[in-house]
């Protein structure tokens, strides 16, 4: 299989991990990037000097999501910062707490010649704020775009990442928009199946 594409970043507030629950979810801007590195504990036991036993399992993992922008509800969602009702201003106080929160996205991949759309979702992220870079404008554009990073933990049932495959773009978003609450149909990258 070959990763084509990535679109429609989504983030929500987890509100009950047992129930899967989220609350507040919005489109993160448009998709740019996405890394996933999970994290494992390893145990490895040597006997008659060779190895007898290896055991790996999931500890936590690490996420870096980069969008064309990033909404001021992610200030308040991910972060717990106020923001004004008008979204034009975010007062930063040094006791806010970051929330969990869920993300999804889709990717376009390509096996056997046909299209599909993988949707994944990541049940409990915490993100913290990045650095800010920010660069005068010189003889060529130079394009500056936010991304944040967060740690992935698993749920109390262990699950920590579901990824389901549709046969259309629509199905992916809206599997997506489900899982993680989404109030209101997106227009967010609507294309045209081809």
């Amino acid at each position: 299989m070959a990763y084509v594409g990535l679109s429609n970043p989504y983030i929500a507030k987890l509100v009950d991990e047992t129930e899967k629950t989220y609350t507040d979810c919005f489109a993160c801007g448009k998709a740019m990037t996405v890394n996933i590195t999970p994290n494992y504990n390893e145990a490895k036991l040597y006997a008659n000097n060779q190895l007898a036993e290896n055991v790996k399992e999931f500890k936590d993992g690490n996420i870096t999501l980069g969008t064309d922008r990033l909404p001021a509800r992610a200030m308040t969602v991910c972060f717990g910062h106020t923001v004004s009702d008008d979204e034009k201003e975010v007062v930063y106080k040094t006791n806010d707490s970051a929330n969990y929160v869920g993300v999804g996205f889709y990717v376009d991949e390509m096996i056997n010649n046909v299209k599909e759309y993988a949707a994944t979702v990541i049940y409990k992220v915490k993100f913290s704020e990045t650095a800010n870079d920010y660069t005068t404008k010189g003889e060529n554009i130079e394009f500056k775009t936010p991304s944040i990073e967060g740690t992935i933990a698993g749920l109390k049932s262990n699950e920590w990442k579901t990824t389901k495959t549709f046969s259309t773009s629509i199905e992916a978003d809206e599997w997506l928009r489900e899982t993680l609450g989404f109030a209101a149909p997106t227009t967010l990258n609507k294309q045209a199946e081809g």
